[in-house]
């Protein structure tokens, strides 16, 4: 560059070609020429070298400030396990009341700046843009498990219920195999907090379903009964199945950034409090900053004004008594004496009880309000959920293990 500008003002000095001349062929204005000549004039053949076009100052750059909050931020999310990419960030911003708040793209050029994320991520697939979700809470929860470590290497199972709509986490339950049982409880977990879907979407686990097998399984005997419609993916098509294994993926995240629980309780005590933070902070998939919990509210489905509104279920854990029954209301159901000293599990809707034994239904029944005593009705011998659950308490090790919602050791193996 300097030598074709040295030859330019040597042609002018010597009189062979004129300023207009020489920038014409050269193609630059009469005012760069005399820039350059005054270059050559104060600093020699230095002052004619290419130099960096930059502005001397930017009044919209991003502050240096604001790039240390969001380098903090992006490492404290990963230090608590959670997604740490523009967007996450730019709703943590928000939450803290920071003001101004930066856009997520000045977010993304920031952390592309410092070298913390890939500037050329791989493209998403065509059909990942094509979304679906059902129009209101409740009309669709998505049951899944995947396997999870504890401290002395023991493999046990992490149940995790996702409402479709709002994203809601409805319930996790640590259990030491995924089994009915523990879907079973997880579900009754969820139905209890949160009342009962519409559908429940499960893979083909025989924990969950066994309509691709020909067979019915527990789970989806309990859900018909209550008046809740089990569906299934297809098999070999976990895109059906993709927000429940989102999910997964950022609570396996968020786990491993806590030290490895002793045991089953301090799993489900973290397992607890992960529910409440999920549910309380902003959602990729969901509206500008929206937490699930703003989403289920908003997009609850309205009641009809007219007309009575339909009997709430309730769930509770009842102790059998020595005689075999159970106290619902100031009412004595009868269960059978082989209960006795056991927990069972009623959802009640009104008048109609659905009582359950783990996965097992135990007895169906509108209460009689004419009499107080519920009894059962004769002949037993020919009600085979029955004797399959008599058959698994003979088997149990423990005769006298009792099968309590609020522990994770069964007592039928």
């Amino acid at each position: 560059m300097e030598t074709k500008y040295a030859a330019m003002f040597a042609s002018v000095d010597r009189g062979r070609e004129s300023v207009t001349e020489v920038c014409d062929r050269v193609g630059i204005s009469r005012q760069t020429y005399y820039k350059y000549r005054r270059r050559l004039a104060d600093e020699g053949l230095e002052g004619l070298r290419e130099r960096s076009r930059r502005p001397g100052s930017s009044p919209t750059t991003t502050p240096p400030a604001m790039v240390e909050l969001i380098v903090r931020l992006r490492a404290l999310l990963e230090d608590e396990g959670w997604d740490n990419g523009a967007l996450s960030i730019h709703n943590r911003l928000l939450r803290d009341g920071v003001d101004p708040v930066p856009s997520w793209r000045t977010i993304h050029r920031v952390l592309v700046r410092q070298h913390l994320v890939d500037p050329q991520p791989g493209r998403r697939p065509r059909s990942s843009r094509r979304r679906f979700e059902f129009p209101a809470p409740d009309d669709l929860w998505q049951i899944d498990a995947f396997e999870h470590t504890l401290a002395d290497d023991t493999t046990v199972v992490v149940f995790e219920i996702k409402d479709d709509c709002s994203r809601t986490q409805i319930d996790a339950l640590a259990w030491p195999r995924e089994d009915a049982d523990g879907a079973w409880l997880c579900l009754t977990r969820g139905i209890d907090q949160w009342g009962k879907p519409l559908m429940v979407l499960s893979d083909n686990s025989l924990a969950f379903n066994g309509h691709r097998r020909g067979v019915v399984v527990k789970v989806e005997k309990n859900l018909r009964a209550l008046g809740i419609r089990p569906i299934t993916c297809r098999p070999g098509h976990p895109q059906t199945c993709g927000k429940s294994e989102r999910g997964h993926a950022t609570l396996q995240r968020w786990l491993q950034a806590q030290p490895p629980a002793a045991d089953l309780d301090e799993l489900q005590a973290r397992l607890d409090h992960y529910q409440t933070a999920y549910n309380n902070r902003p959602h990729q998939g969901l509206g500008p900053n929206q937490t699930p919990l703003e989403r289920r509210i908003t997009t609850l489905r309205p009641r009809p004004e007219q007309g009575p509104l339909p009997q709430p279920t309730l769930v509770r854990h009842c102790a059998v008594k020595q005689r075999g029954q159970l106290s619902w209301d100031g009412y004595r159901i009868a269960v059978g004496r082989e209960l006795t000293g056991r927990v069972c599990t009623v959802f009640g809707t009104g008048d109609h009880l659905l009582v359950f034994y783990g996965h097992h239904l135990v007895r169906e029944l509108t209460i009689d309000r004419t009499t107080r005593s519920q009894n059962l009705s004769e002949p037993r011998s020919r009600d085979t959920n029955r004797q399959r659950l008599l058959n698994e308490l003979r088997r149990a090790a423990t005769p006298t293990a009792n099968l309590n919602p609020h522990t994770h050791l069964s007592a039928m193996s």
